[in-house]
């Protein structure tokens, strides 16, 4: 069974449209993957609009059947998916995966954001069936098995691994590293080994790398690894791509590519022989 991914929204906390990032990208997190004939989408940031008009390109009023999977529902998280356009036709079927959030379901959140007070489309308007399903642990679906774990983030955060065809595909967004959010202790040793663990022998992880170790020193408990924590991350775990993700609202492209010019200097003199690159929007990754 192949294996494609494709990125169609990579930024974090915020669109930013412009001029300094065209290259990379300024939508929200969304990245679609598709396991043989079926499609994942992790996250409905703003990318998922794009998302949503080259599927109804693709499938041509044919039904369309497809999981999205929300690790939380911030709104950089979830804010795309009133101008998904898919969930507005009849035929089409989604079921939307996540946890409980803090206080309130996640239904209950998603439903809140097209309230009148926001937005002029209730979600109970979109025509298509949506179903909203409470995960708790791994998903088997169909051949593809998708593995999940509580990331270190404000409120509740999921990841998820997915198995298919032999492949193994991580997506680890909105995570700050143990260690380095409490210091080095047993326990937070531990915690990061789980998270290494979860990671480890990926075809390609997805990994949250929002902050610069400057930004960092004043945001530590924001909920984001530095990119030089990713980086370990995908060393340590024997990744074999590791895609930068997440990338700060103030980050322009050429930013972007410095930082992603000094993981690969770094993975070269550690003799390791990951693939690092940033995530960009557009970019597609076939597994055969």
């Amino acid at each position: 069974m192949s294996v494609k991914v494709r990125f169609w929204g990579v930024r974090g906390s915020i669109p930013v449209p412009g001029p300094t990032t065209v290259r990379y990208g300024g939508n929200t997190a969304c990245v679609e993957i598709r396991c043989g004939d079926q499609l994942f989408i992790c996250d409905s940031g703003t990318g998922i609009r794009e998302l949503g008009m080259s599927l109804m390109s693709e499938f041509k009023g044919r039904p369309l059947e497809g999981h999205i999977l929300v690790g939380h529902t911030h709104w950089d998280h979830i804010q795309g998916f009133p101008f998904f356009v898919p969930a507005y036709v009849p035929k089409n079927r989604f079921k939307i995966h996540s946890v409980k959030s803090v206080g309130q379901d996640f239904e209950y959140i998603f439903q809140g954001q097209m309230g009148q007070n926001y937005f002029p489309v209730e979600i109970g308007d979109m025509a298509a069936q949506i179903e909203f399903e409470h995960t708790s642990g791994d998903i088997q679906l169909g051949e593809t098995r998708i593995r999940t774990s509580f990331t270190n983030h404000p409120g509740v955060n999921i990841a998820f691994r997915f198995e298919s065809g032999g492949r193994v595909v991580t997506y680890l967004s909105d995570h700050e590293g143990h260690r380095a959010f409490a210091g080095d202790n047993e326990l937070t040793r531990r915690q990061d080994l789980e998270i290494e663990n979860f990671c480890r022998g990926s075809d390609l992880l997805i990994c949250d790398s929002q902050y610069t170790d400057e930004e960092y020193s004043y945001k530590r408990g924001w909920g984001h690894n530095r990119w030089r924590d990713a980086l370990e991350l995908g060393l340590a775990s024997g990744a074999r791509s590791l895609a930068l993700f997440h990338h700060d609202p103030t980050r322009d492209d050429d930013a972007i590519d410095r930082i992603v010019a000094e993981c690969r200097r770094i993975a070269q003199e550690r003799s390791s022989g990951v693939d690092v690159f940033a995530a960009r929007e557009g970019q597609t990754i076939d597994f055969p």
